[in-house]
């Protein structure tokens, strides 16, 4: 996992810049263990509400997407 890659995704995410999260996402180098990877990063980093920034972004990023 690239642990900085994450950590600007979900800032991204944080701030309000979904377009620009999703681009990232999709960047992603590994782009099929992102989802896991994020899920792992919220939980290690001991961010509160851990469960609501993954829904968030799993929701945001396929409507965003099906656009």
């Amino acid at each position: 996992m690239a642990q900085h890659d994450i950590e600007e995704i979900h800032n991204s995410l944080v701030n309000g810049q979904r377009k620009q999260m999703v681009t990232q996402i999709d960047e992603y180098e590994l782009f099929f263990d992102f989802w896991s990877d994020y899920a792992n990063f919220l939980e290690e980093s001991g961010i509160s509400n851990e469960y609501e920034w993954f829904k968030d972004a799993v929701i945001s990023y396929h409507r965003i997407k099906e656009r």
